[in-house]
């Protein structure tokens, strides 16, 4: 029988066939390991880009990212607040902000139905100030670390998270919660909000006016929660022992009141509407707030304010 020749294999063809083999020997051999691998890249993909998508479709995250856009740039607002369904409070004017020179005006006329006065802010530079105009005379006051407490949190906020220490700053709380079991509890609540559960109802409503979200809270649930999740956010074991003591008083109204929040988003992303309501079987309360013009409002600070407060024009 004649033997079969091969073909010869030159030692260039040698030399290219050498790392081949390697690399498929190597790919067997690592073979498991690669599966292994591969799993938990598409895994780690697959659960982070669900974190993401719960968080982006979030409306808390929704509601963050709308109003920061308003408070970031300018608006016109109306509040007004009322007691079965009257009002009692409003206040109406244009809100303007330069958060990278840490920089604002506003500028609103208040009615409280017995007596009205004017009011103003203005934060330009080192000049931070603020005044009320009443029976024809400006009242000055000094704002300047609120407004850059403002803005620090306003820092965090724009960029979608919220920052305890500095909202305790700005609302002058500090001595009374704690700011990292704050943010605790508002990652919590956060994560209650995120759809309908036991916490509250969420309806969301489409118009050609944006997309309204509306939140059915109840009351007993939220102060339950508060009060067995809340309890390390007070800075006083006292002011959490006053806390749970008036709720156990008062559990029957809080279980049997309603409280209604409700916010809607415009087309452009903005806020465009506020509401917070809150009745029981005595009394109802409400605040409204509207906001146009984001981003195309000027604010226009009554020069006798300025004088007053001494800044040159």
């Amino acid at each position: 029988m004649a033997r079969k020749t091969r073909p010869s294999i030159s030692a260039f063809e040698l030399e290219d066939e050498k790392p081949i083999s390697m690399r498929r020997l190597w790919l067997k051999d690592h073979k498991t390991a690669l599966f292994i691998i591969g799993a938990i890249v598409v895994f780690a993909l697959v659960f982070f880009g669900i974190r993401w998508y719960n968080n982006q479709a979030n409306p808390v995250t929704k509601f963050m990212s709308a109003s920061a856009k308003n408070f970031n740039s300018s608006f016109h607002f109306d509040v007004t607040v009322s007691t079965d369904d009257q009002p009692v409070m409003r206040y109406s004017g244009a809100y303007r902000a330069d958060p990278s020179k840490q920089n604002m005006w506003v500028a609103y006329d208040a009615d409280y139905g017995s007596y009205t006065y004017s009011g103003a802010v203005y934060a330009v530079d080192e000049d931070r100030v603020a005044g009320s105009l009443y029976k024809n005379k400006w009242r000055v006051r000094d704002v300047t670390e609120k407004v850059l407490n403002f803005f620090d949190f306003n820092t965090d906020y724009r960029a979608g998270s919220f920052d305890g220490a500095s909202f305790l700053r700005f609302t002058d709380l500090t001595s009374r919660f704690t700011a990292g079991e704050v943010n605790d509890f508002m990652k919590l609540l956060k994560s209650r909000l995120s759809g309908s559960s036991e916490l509250a109802k969420l309806d969301i409503h489409s118009s050609d006016n944006g997309k309204t979200y509306t939140y059915d809270i109840n009351t007993g649930a939220f102060f339950e929660l508060v009060r067995d999740k809340g309890a390390s956010i007070f800075f006083s074991a006292l002011d959490y022992d006053a806390f749970v003591a008036l709720y156990e008083m008062n559990r029957s109204t809080a279980a049997y009141s309603d409280l209604i929040f409700s916010f809607t988003i415009d087309g452009s992303g903005s806020l465009s509407a506020l509401s917070l309501s809150l009745s029981d079987d005595y009394a109802s309360y409400a605040i409204e707030c509207t906001m146009t013009d984001v981003g195309k409002t000027e604010v226009e600070i009554p020069a006798e304010f300025l004088t007053a407060a001494g800044i040159e024009q």
